[in-house]
């Protein structure tokens, strides 16, 4: 009789013990599934708005001037940037970038007297003109992103940057009516020492730089993919053209740019 009580609490032991068991795995954490950093690319179009300031000017007054600058007024010209960046994550609210654009603006000089430059002294005025600089180059900018996110959908976006610029052409026209006829790259000629140069890039300060400064917005569409706006300021560091008659001129302009961002 004890003997069968003593099989009967064993058994009932033991179906109390499997009661107790899931059926649920256990899962495990490690560190290594936490990313802290991680890359993305860009690309992107700015168009903009460029200017210019005068650098240096210094007039001739020996009767020996081609020209004189009678204001220092200028005016715009369209222009635009377009390319690809790298970002890397440093974290999330720091990434810093480096790319490849292709930069093309340039600005207009108002108010250029010319003067008969063969004449001995200089006294006769040929007119006055307006004169249109463009430009291309190749940029290699350098991006610090300050990252907010403000939503899970919506961040804040300031980024200031440096391009390195690498001048590629540099061509000078006049511009407006009843402009002098002379040769192209006529050497005698202010026209061809000063603004038709074409594409001659020895004439080009070659090597340049520019300083930006950005605002923005990061919109998430889709997984991993976010559309980018912000509006931008930029200022050239050095005169576009180093040997201009004792005018130099440094571009700056205002625009936009708009994108998208992939995080891979």
């Amino acid at each position: 009789m004890m003997k069968n009580i003593a099989v009967v609490a064993l058994t009932l032991a033991s179906f109390a013990v499997l009661g107790q068991r899931t059926e649920d795995p256990i899962e495990y954490y490690t560190d290594d599934k936490v990313q802290d950093t991680r890359f993305s690319v860009a690309a992107a179009y700015a168009p903009m708005y460029s200017f210019r300031r005068v650098a240096f000017y210094e007039p001739v007054n020996d009767g020996s001037e081609l020209f004189s600058l009678l204001s220092e007024d200028g005016g715009g010209m369209y222009g635009q940037r377009y390319g690809v960046n790298m970002y890397y994550e440093l974290n999330p609210y720091f990434h810093v970038g480096v790319g490849f654009n292709q930069e093309n603006g340039g600005f207009i000089s108002k108010e250029l007297a010319v003067f008969d430059q063969y004449a001995r002294p200089a006294i006769d005025t040929i007119g006055v003109f307006n004169a249109q600089t463009s430009y291309a180059s190749l940029n290699i900018p350098i991006q610090m992103v300050f990252h907010t996110q403000m939503t899970e959908f919506w961040a804040l976006q300031v980024i200031p940057s440096y391009d390195l610029m690498f001048m590629q052409t540099v061509e000078r026209n006049w511009i407006g009516e009843n402009l002098p006829s002379y040769a192209s790259g006529a050497d005698e000629s202010v026209l061809g020492l000063m603004y038709q140069r074409g594409t001659e890039t020895k004439y080009a300060s070659g090597f340049n730089g520019s300083i930006g400064f950005a605002l923005g917005s990061e919109f998430t569409i889709a997984n991993n993919l976010a559309f980018i706006v912000r509006g931008e300021f930029r200022l050239g560091l050095l005169p576009v053209n180093t040997n201009d008659l004792g005018l130099r001129e440094v571009p700056y302009a205002t625009g936009g740019m708009f994108g998208f961002r992939y995080y891979l």
